[in-house]
């Protein structure tokens, strides 16, 4: 579907306006805890290197020096490298790390924008400018790139790239998208299935050569000398549970022990899940569109997930121009309420600098309920895309 000049232009000053918002954000703020966590990650690296960075973690401590959280290093190797690379910059400017992180985040989403374009120029399905513009302009993006301070926005542009390089037919610069994607943050290996089996012939044999090939090189050397610690923090690593969606009402309802083992079990129950559904959705006929494909995959993670970071709402950023106007709407429009309340109040009020929920308990009351009405959004966008799937004529326009 082609854009008017007056869209694209609106979406164009959209993104770029949303950019000079985060990079303003990210000038005048300290950030979450995640940002914490990466200074904190960059002064241990320093320190000890990048064997006790994953062996020890990282120990956030108070003005008086008492400890009073810690956490693994579970980034893949590759992050290692651009860690040390922050730490360059930020010596060579004297501006933080944490600033250059969002700044990089807030050129991705440019970059994500700009993918979105040149797919939406290939034979596919019609979309909504309005739901695009709403991508563009995001508050959910704009909290996020401009504020939070994690890579997830980063990993999103690399998996989208490695979309684009698919409909441009290039399997191979695909799959070495993917892999850098993987280098960033595990999550896109879970749309690795749905991308190899949307590959016809032996092209498939060169995305998995690319992906494979690329994210092992990112993470030598640690991969070949300590390859039992990269898989333990890295791929055993479980994010926090117990406050997002299904994991909110076990929690409420069972022992620790169980929440636990529930997590576990869920765990390995979404792989599975996501593996059938991208192989269904490339043995039916007609095929789904790969960008459709990923679309649906994100929002069922998302849904599923019995482990949540706030963060992880950018997951869902770029895909919602998949999406009619008024669900782009109610996901950008619900996800900004509930980041901001978020923030707020692990800030302790606005206006906000440091949003520390490692120092303070946020995860209570009204949260809750903002944080269960944004999953349920979430799945009934998920059960939108599904719709559209199973609908003859998906190739027409998205549902009002």
């Amino acid at each position: 579907m082609g854009l008017s000049r007056h869209w694209l232009a609106a979406i164009l000053i959209a993104a770029i306006l949303s950019f000079v918002g985060k990079v303003a954000l990210a000038s005048r703020t300290f950030g979450s805890t995640d940002a914490l966590l990466w200074e904190a990650n960059l002064q241990r690296l320093r320190e000890a290197g990048p064997v006790a960075l994953y062996e020890n973690g990282t120990v956030l401590r108070s003005g008086d020096g008492t400890p009073y959280h810690s956490e693994v290093f579970n980034h893949p190797p590759f992050m290692v490298r651009l860690l040390a690379m922050g730490g360059w910059l930020s010596a060579r400017t004297q501006l933080p790390l944490r600033f250059w992180l969002r700044v990089v985040c807030a050129l991705a989403d440019l970059a994500s924008i700009a993918l979105i374009l040149a797919i939406m120029r290939r034979p596919q399905l019609p979309v909504s400018p309005v739901a695009l513009l709403l991508v563009a302009a995001s508050p959910v993006s704009l909290l996020i790139s401009g504020f939070h301070g994690n890579t997830d926005p980063i990993m999103m542009a690399l998996l989208l790239l490695s979309v684009y390089l698919i409909y441009r037919g290039a399997p191979w610069r695909a799959g070495a998208a993917l892999g850098l994607a993987a280098g960033i943050k595990i999550v896109p290996l879970l749309f690795g299935p749905a991308l190899v089996f949307s590959l016809s012939g032996r092209k498939w044999a060169a995305f998995l050569a690319g992906a494979i090939g690329v994210f092992f090189a990112g993470s030598l050397p640690l991969a070949i000398d300590h390859p039992s610690l990269i898989w333990s923090h890295v791929f055993g690593y479980s994010p926090q549970t117990g406050i997002w969606g299904i994991s909110r009402f076990v929690a409420a309802f069972a022992t620790e022990g169980q929440l636990h083992g529930y997590a576990y079990l869920a765990k390995g129950a979404v792989l599975v899940v996501l593996g059938a559904i991208s192989a269904w959705l490339n043995l039916r006929t007609p095929r789904a569109p790969v960008i459709l494909q990923c679309g649906l995959l994100a929002f069922v993670l998302l849904f599923l997930t019995p482990g949540f970071g706030v963060q992880y709402l950018a997951w869902l950023v770029p895909w919602t121009y998949l999406l009619s106007a008024r669900q782009a709407a109610a996901f950008h429009g619900i996800g900004g309420v509930f980041l901001t309340w978020y923030y707020t109040r692990a800030a302790h009020g606005f206006p906000w600098y440091v949003a520390n929920s490692a120092a303070t308990q946020v995860w209570h009351g009204s949260l809750i309920f903002a944080g269960l009405l944004c999953w349920l959004v979430i799945g009934w966008l998920a059960l939108s895309i599904f719709r559209r799937i199973i609908d003859p004529r998906y190739g027409g326009v998205p549902t009002k």
